[in-house]
């Protein structure tokens, strides 16, 4: 008995040391004082101080803190309308500005950096002659400290260059594009009308070369063939700026233009034939290439194939008239037929169908007159072939392609020696041997016979013609000679007066052998023999 009776006392004793394990913990995470005791024992030491916390709420022990801001406590009796005032003021850190209904403030962006020392030192403006100028006006000044010669830097500077229109005027993303259109009285559609050309300036800059990535190399392959950059062909469309050119090399690059990279596409090598001229077909399916070779290329653009053209072009064996060489041609302007220079006056006609070149001379045309053809020009329509030849290269036969005869044949007395013929919408062009062209209306060939007068002779250049180039828009005209550097002339049409602006004396044009524009007409390019192709933009032209 006496033992069953001593147990419960051991476990009270137990219980007793656990709570006062307990409640020693708690005065070490908490801050309190043996919070063990029997409340009823609190209540005779009321009038003591007591700074524990067990007497106190779960929601007064326990609050969150925001990362912005601290809950006021009113524990001591304060005001709680003080503390929600409080809550109001720092409400709106919590919320968006409300700016959708007001324009947005202007941003004016600070010196990212400060630097102590500008606002020490001294700088004197009457030193130098460039800071003698910032120094003058009505208060002229001797010395300002660093942060005030920063400030009249920027001030001349705005003053030099002024901030442009177009960084003015501001755009509100917040009206609707109907908005916009209805509130402004200016046509919906742009004008597609351009201002003519002014014929003394021409707006023109000078852009990455065209060949910069993939340039021609200047060696010449053949004792016969040219050096550099022999020939330069556009593409036909006008939706986007695609180049061959053709060097002495023996190799065709083509180029995606763009005026910034000018990113190369593919390089063609022709061991077999040294290069003379590079022609888009008028459909833009193909490019001939041609040289001073009996046979020629055709490089079809869809497969990228290169095919040769039959060995037996003129016959299983060569006749009088057969052409040595094929860089004399001209393909119609509907590309079913391409025009052959031969020999002793005689031209071939060769059929050329959807899929390319069937090899096939379906006609010739011969007048009888002796000397060599220069050049053959197609008219519009495509009824009518110019024949630029004769012993003396200044008479012209009109053929009926046809009817296979001359239907007229002209005479310019002053072009004598002509080389190259090039047909714009209102002029015709003749550049001779002597350097000098001669300009025809196109009206007045229509039934010209015996001499006829030329409108205008352009006599800048001294040296033989080696290109002629009228614009698409038929607005200008480049000329240019091999044979003499930097010898290039560009004239306005219809004036046919050489712009005074450019190309200048610093122009770095070399010994152009080529000169063509773009078909959009943004573009023009000059070939030279250093293996360059010389990019310009014509600002009037452009897009």
């Amino acid at each position: 008995m006496p033992s069953h009776a001593a147990k419960p006392l051991k476990t009270k004793k137990r219980a007793k040391d656990d709570l006062e394990e307990e409640a020693d913990l708690e005065a070490q995470l908490f801050g309190t004082k043996k919070s063990s005791k029997k409340t009823s024992k609190r209540s005779k030491h009321d009038d003591e101080e007591d700074t524990g916390m067990g007497w106190m709420q779960d929601s007064e022990l326990f609050t969150v803190d925001a990362p912005t801001f601290e809950v006021p406590s009113f524990v001591d009796g304060g005001d709680e309308s003080d503390g929600s005032d409080v809550s109001d003021d720092l409400e709106p850190s919590f919320e968006f500005p409300e700016i959708l209904d007001t324009a947005p403030p202007k941003s004016v962006a600070g010196p990212v950096w400060h630097d102590p020392a500008d606002d020490q030192m001294t700088v004197s403006m009457q030193e130098k002659k460039r800071l003698r100028k910032l120094g003058r006006g009505k208060n002229p000044i001797d010395q300002v400290t660093g942060g005030e010669l920063q400030v009249k830097l920027r001030e001349q500077f705005e003053r030099l260059h002024p901030k442009p229109e177009w960084a003015s005027r501001r755009v509100d993303t917040r009206t609707s594009t109907i908005q916009q259109l209805l509130s402004s009285t200016e046509s919906f559609l742009a004008n597609e009308r351009r201002e003519a050309l002014a014929p003394s300036y021409i707006d023109i800059q000078r852009l990455v070369n065209a060949n910069e990535q993939n340039p021609t190399t200047g060696k010449k392959k053949a004792s016969d063939a040219g050096a550099g950059v022999v020939d330069v062909a556009w593409h036909p469309s006008t939706k986007f700026a695609v180049m061959a050119v053709a060097g002495g090399d023996r190799r065709v690059r083509l180029f995606n233009i763009d005026g910034h990279t000018n990113a190369p596409l593919v390089t063609l090598h022709i061991p077999s034939l040294p290069l003379k001229r590079a022609t888009f077909h008028p459909s833009g399916s193909a490019l001939l290439l041609t040289g001073n070779r009996p046979f020629y290329y055709t490089y079809d653009l869809a497969t990228q194939t290169c095919i040769r053209s039959p060995r037996n072009l003129f016959g299983s064996t060569p006749t009088p008239t057969s052409p040595n060489a094929l860089d004399k041609h001209a393909f119609s302007p509907d590309g079913t037929i391409l025009a052959v220079a031969g020999r002793r006056g005689c031209v071939s006609l060769i059929e050329w169908g959807s899929a390319g070149s069937t090899g096939v001379v379906v006609g010739e045309l011969k007048s009888g007159r002796g000397g060599a053809i220069q050049d053959l020009v197609w008219s519009p329509d495509g009824k009518t072939l110019s024949v630029l030849g004769g012993r003396s290269g200044d008479e012209v036969e009109v053929w009926d392609v046809a009817e296979r005869k001359v239907v007229r044949q002209w005479k310019d007395d002053r072009a004598y020696g002509g080389l190259l013929m090039r047909r714009g919408s209102d002029f015709s062009a003749i550049g001779s041997s002597t350097g000098i062209v001669n300009l025809y209306q196109n009206g007045t060939l229509g039934g010209a016979k015996g001499p006829i007068e030329s409108w205008k002779s352009l006599e800048h250049l001294t040296t033989p013609i080696s290109d002629i180039s009228f614009h698409p828009s038929g607005e200008l005209l480049a000329t240019a000679s091999a044979q003499k550097k930097d010898a290039l002339k560009l004239y306005h049409l219809p004036s046919g007066t050489a712009f005074s602006n450019w190309p200048t004396a610093a122009t770095p044009l070399g010994r152009v052998s080529t000169v063509n524009f773009s078909p959009n007409g943004e573009y023009m390019s000059v070939g030279n023999s250093k293996g360059h192709v010389l990019l310009w933009s014509l600002k009037h032209f452009a897009p």
